[in-house]
């Protein structure tokens, strides 16, 4: 029976028809034969398809409607929470923060996978609980995540690059950027409170050229939600030098891997760090006249809350500032003075 069904289906199968009637058969086939695969398949097609449909929202600067924000700010607060990672406290601010100002927000660290920036603090700046609403930028891969993208976008989150920043900016939008990026999330250590800088100082450079100031913010807690072992950070440095893609093998409660510890996170505020006057193309010398002035600003932040917000151990050892002097050649970060 089964040769004379095979034998049926050759005779059927159309000889030489055109393109879409072989492709038609072709596709019919491999449903009966692979139903699963080709559900899948098909649901990636159509995913793609709805991305490149809802492009242009991702470039818009102004806000999902705050019911949306509402219902996925209480999913990641929720889900957070049920990790076991909780704020520990409200928002602090080491001065009031003049809210009808723009403002660039900095924030420190990155972390193994910037779980407050996700789950806790962009909650309350879509809503427009934070002093002021802004616009989150991070990394282009997370906008390739199905789900992700989605929940992203309706928090107000945007794509981190020169061109985004600047829109945002002179559309009068506050931001929050984190400068360390990638080599600093591989470089996340749960022991040693650690803040990157480039050597270009770039979120400098775009604040003097809008003219607005720079309010550094630090999640306490964020380096301590996962434990990294030193064989799982050469992991990360070899996968992450031969694929371009940041794998952290981390562990947490009851030594899972990827499995968040117990946590209390605290979001603090330091003071405004005025740039001056706007300017398109400022000095090398007042780029770094201006970080160095941050330095000082993120310094007097961490010191004002180490003790309360860290382990004892972490906050004896302090704050390190690295500026990276080199991004092209074979990686050397020499520490900053310390201020």
């Amino acid at each position: 029976p089964t040769m004379a069904t095979e034998d049926r289906k050759e005779r059927d199968r159309p000889k030489g028809g055109t393109v879409v009637s072989r492709l038609r058969t072709l596709v019919s086939e491999a449903w009966e034969k692979y139903p699963r695969l080709c559900r899948v398949l098909l649901g990636l097609v159509l995913y793609r398809l709805f991305v490149k449909l809802t492009k242009r929202y991702e470039l818009r600067s102004d806000y999902a409607p705050k019911w949306m924000s509402h219902i996925v700010g209480l999913i990641l607060g929720i889900s957070s929470a049920a990790l076991g990672v909780y704020r520990g406290s409200s928002d602090k601010f080491l001065v009031p923060v003049d809210k009808e100002r723009q403002h660039m927000i900095v924030w420190h660290p990155h972390g193994a996978f910037a779980v407050i920036p996700v789950a806790h603090a962009s909650y309350p700046a879509a809503l427009g609980w934070f002093p002021f609403r802004y616009h989150a930028l991070i990394a282009d891969v997370l906008f390739e995540l199905p789900i992700i993208r989605e929940m992203l976008m309706i928090m107000g989150a945007k794509r981190v690059n020169p061109t985004t920043v600047r829109k945002m900016l002179k559309a009068g939008h506050n931001v929050a950027i984190q400068p360390g990026g990638i080599y600093e999330q591989i470089r996340t250590d749960p022991k040693q409170e650690v803040a990157y800088f480039s050597s270009t100082f770039g979120f400098v450079r775009q604040a003097i050229q809008v003219g607005v100031p720079l309010l550094p913010a630090y999640l306490f807690g964020e380096n301590q939600i996962f434990n990294i072992s030193e064989t799982g950070r050469r992991f990360t440095f070899w996968f992450y030098k031969l694929t371009g893609i940041p794998v952290l093998i981390t562990t947490g409660a009851f030594g899972i891997p990827g499995l968040p510890k117990p946590t209390f996170i605290h979001i603090r505020c330091g003071r405004p760090v005025e740039v001056g006057e706007k300017s398109d193309n400022p000095s090398e010398e007042r780029v770094r006249r201006v970080f160095q002035e941050y330095q000082k600003a993120l310094r007097e932040l961490f010191d004002a809350y180490k003790d309360e917000c860290l382990p004892p151990e972490v906050a004896a050892k302090g704050l390190k500032m690295i500026v990276r002097t080199s991004t092209r050649k074979k990686s050397r970060s020499k520490p900053s003075p310390r201020l």
